[in-house]
Order: C-alpha cells, then structure tokens, then sequence
C-alpha cells in the first residue's frame, strides 16, 4: 500500500491526497498553484481543495487570492484516528448483535482478511496458540504470537526455519511454504493457503471434528519434530 492509498483509507478521494500530499511538500498555495503543481485540471481543483478543508486535510488562509494549507501530518494521524475511535465505539454500542455461529465451516478469502483473522483468533484465545508454518509466513504470526507469550498463554510452533521467539515452544520439520494451521483453545481452527496476494483462502471453524483431525495432524509434526530431535523449548 502506497501514500496515496494509505490517505484514501483515511476517507480521502485520490485527488484529495494528492493536492494533501502537495500542500504538505509545498506549503501555502493558491487554488491555481495547487493545480499547476499536482497537475489536476484548475476547474476541478477548487472543488477538491473544498472537499480537503471539510475533511480535516487542510485550512483555508483568507486574502486577497486565499491560500491553502496543510494540517500537520501528525495533527492530520491523530485527528483520523480520534474520529475513528468515536465511529468505532458508536457501531460496538448501537449495531445489533451477531448470534453465535453454529459449528459451521467459514471461508476467510483475500490475504489482508486472513491476517486479520489469524490476529483476532490468537488475541482472543485465553489458554493455549498452537501454529503450523514455513518459514515464509513467519511475518504474519510473529507480533501476535508475541503478545500471546506476554500474556502467559502456552504458545508452539511447528516450522520450518530458523525461528526463535522467547517463550515459544518451537518444533522444527521440513515443511512446505504456503500452508498455514492454526488452532487456539483447541477450539477455534484456521487452516488453508497464503500466498501472499488477494486470492488466497483459509477456512475458519470451531468444528469439533475438524478441530480434532488438525489437533491429530499437528500432533504428529510434533512427533517427527521430536524423531528428529529438533524440538526447542
């Protein structure tokens, strides 16, 4: 994820973070020197400056010919980030409620969602992480499972690699990148593909079978880890 992109995640048109991005680089400019400079045609340039100051991104400086400026970056992060925190606790506080799913099975597509759903699967689980990973995804556990650790939960590995976390019992085997299992509770399992792009797929569930035929899998790793004599604590 670029700048730009990054600002349009905070509510801003594509336009809108450019002429942001200009102001911040630039300092205080006049409607026709915002459009000269970010290349964004002078009739609409207005129009989106307008947009800007309404979203927080900017403020107008009166004059003869009114300028414009940026609001400081770290006065822009922070600001977003209070508006987010009040949106945040409006829809925990008013949205209805989700029922408890039944034992059923749930597709988790697209990278960045499975990432999220392995964080908030890990950061729920109150006992015991157990995870099965090559090296390659490594990235996407370790913060997680490092906080896992500071809350005193038993946290194991099983991976391929050279990968040392205190705290961590670490099984090593020689394992394929790209398949990941998680389970956590012995309650709550996550197990499919990461490849690292949008068409990656994992299957999430608390299927009391499934759990049972992953806990067997991961058990046998662990087996063979400790066959091998690779298993550090």
């Amino acid at each position: 994820m670029n700048l730009i992109e990054s600002l349009m995640k905070t509510g801003l048109t594509k336009n809108e973070s450019e002429l942001y991005m200009v102001l911040c680089r630039e300092g205080e400019l006049t409607g026709y020197e915002a459009a000269k400079l970010s290349g964004i045609p002078r009739a609409n340039t207005y129009q989106v400056l307008s947009g800007l100051v309404e979203k927080g991104g900017a403020y107008v400086i009166e004059g003869t010919v009114p300028k414009y400026v940026a609001i400081p970056v770290d006065e822009y992060c922070s600001n977003v980030m209070n508006h987010i925190k009040d949106v945040v606790e409006i829809i925990k506080k008013e949205c209805p409620k989700l029922n408890d799913s039944v034992e059923g099975y749930i597709t988790v597509s697209g990278l960045q969602n499975i990432i999220d759903k392995i964080r908030t699967i890990i950061e729920h689980a109150t006992e015991r992480v157990y995870v099965s990973i090559s090296e390659r995804e490594i990235e996407y556990f370790k913060e997680p499972l490092e906080v896992a650790v500071s809350k005193g939960l038993k946290v194991v590995a099983i991976i391929s690699g050279d990968f040392e976390l205190n705290g961590v019992i670490t099984h090593r085997i020689s394992k394929p990148s790209g398949q990941i299992r998680l389970i956590a509770d012995s309650t709550y399992v996550l197990t499919g593909t990461i490849t690292g792009n949008i068409d990656d797929i994992c299957l999430y569930s608390k299927n009391k079978p499934l759990v049972e035929l992953l806990k067997d899998s991961l058990k046998n790793e662990i087996r063979l880890s400790e066959l091998e004599g690779r298993t550090k604590e």
